[in-house]
């Protein structure tokens, strides 16, 4: 007999408690700070967490109805105390503390039907959602109609779309299956989302720097256009541009691991050596260029406007151009061998690395490429990328920016063809 068995029931009303007073934990903080002391805190919601623990320990006995009745009679309790600030005070201020309230019994008896893991984690979810009230309040004030219809974009590509489409296997070679490559535009749009929030959250004027490492998470070519036309307009700036340039770059490199680790986990240790070599060489070449900006006394506090990167128009184009890819590829490895898909990677390299990188690892996994041929195609779709924003920062920025971006870009993309040359090529 195990420890937990001899405890049982006793670990679990210690648990219900720990769930409550963690919640409520935050709404006496909460309360002391502001002064105006609710109906519940710590002791409360501790309380009525093991109040649910017990009406469901008994309930297992007695039948369900029980825990039925009790939870009715503590939402009546709830509700009478509720309208009794609202006749005293004349006014609402909310009902957060009740609906939270309402929980804490349900959690409790979570962990008697043996789900003590997922009551843990919702206790904490809840905990932390209420300790946001500043940061969520402070984010929705802020809020353009262009960021409501990103958010609704988001949730219509995830929650509504993916789970329509079906799951089969349609077209030439097989290689069309509409939820896969839904799939794979809702992780790419996941990570151009996930920067978005961030720059509205953080703030895009607190440095060029950060807001060219946060634009990377959406793209670096986007970031490396904007930076280096900005360049022409402040010279004096053009170090500072190309340490954003240089770090929404690096921000590349992990992006593509974490893209390959999703889809088909076995190409990382392949790719791995050549993408951490170009990100190393990248995040030294940016110190290099921060240690260089420092010294610079111009400053600029808005200097790129993010536009909304999740527009329905835009999942849909790279849905198409997933598709495309992937059919490039699968076509070219049956019809020409190992060379076709180098050849496509070398061409969407320039624009793109998200599409090849899917696509190759996705293949990879069906087992229609091999681990080395799709890991190849990665990684020299990363290097001729690289090499293709030097260019277009170059030919886009001032002639003051064209050292500093030659210099970084020129090693990043060095280190990943002689690491690459090493660890992928026969011998």
């Amino acid at each position: 007999m195990d420890l937990a068995t001899q405890l049982d029931p006793w670990w679990r009303f210690g648990a219900a408690l720990l769930i409550g007073a963690l919640v409520g934990l935050e709404r006496e903080y909460i309360q002391q700070r502001q002064g105006d002391p609710e109906f519940a805190g710590i002791r409360t919601f501790s309380l009525m967490a093991l109040f649910g623990a017990v009406a469901a320990y008994v309930a297992r006995e007695q039948g369900v109805g029980l825990f039925i009745v009790a939870f009715a009679s503590l939402a009546l309790l709830i509700t009478v105390s509720l309208l009794g600030d609202l006749y005293h005070q004349g006014h609402g201020e909310g009902i957060t503390t009740e609906i939270v309230a309402l929980i804490m019994p349900l959690l409790g008896a979570l962990v008697i039907y043996d789900r003590a893991e997922l009551a843990v984690a919702l206790g904490v979810v809840v905990a932390l959602v209420l300790a946001l009230k500043p940061v969520l309040h402070g984010l929705a004030s802020r809020m353009s109609s262009v960021d409501l219809r990103a958010t609704l974009e988001f949730a219509l590509i995830t929650a509504v779309v993916w789970p329509m489409l079906p799951d089969v296997d349609l077209g030439p070679f097989g290689v069309f299956n509409p939820r896969d490559i839904w799939l794979m535009v809702i992780l790419v749009s996941g990570l151009g989302f996930l920067g978005y929030v961030l720059m509205k959250v953080l703030g895009a004027e607190r440095g060029i720097g950060l807001t060219g490492a946060l634009g990377g998470l959406v793209s670096s070519t986007a970031v490396t256009a904007s930076f280096s036309s900005r360049s022409r307009e402040a010279p004096g700036l053009a170090t500072t541009f190309a340490l954003a340039i240089a770090l929404a770059s690096c921000v590349l490199y992990p992006r593509v691991l974490v893209e390959v680790t999703a889809v088909h986990s076995p190409l990382i240790p392949l790719v791995a050596p050549t993408l951490g070599a170009m990100l190393l060489t990248g995040l030294v070449g940016a110190f290099w260029l921060w240690r260089s900006q420092r010294q610079q006394s111009e400053r600029a506090d808005r200097v790129v406007t993010q536009q909304n990167p999740l527009r329905l128009s835009t999942a849909i184009t790279f849905g198409l151009m997933f598709a495309f890819v992937i059919f490039l590829v699968s076509g070219a490895e049956q019809l020409f061998g190992e060379a076709g898909v180098y050849a496509t990677s070398l061409i969407t390299g320039l624009v793109d690395v998200d599409a090849i990188t899917l696509s190759s690892a996705n293949l990879a996994a069906e087992g229609r490429v091999g681990t080395h041929v799709a890991a190849g195609a990665i990684v020299l779709a990363s290097i001729v990328n690289t090499l293709s924003k030097g260019v277009l920062a170059i030919s886009l920025g001032s002639v003051e920016l064209r050292r500093p971006i030659l210099t970084v870009f020129g090693s990043m993309a060095l280190a990943g063809a002689l690491v690459a040359a090493l660890t992928l090529l026969p011998r």
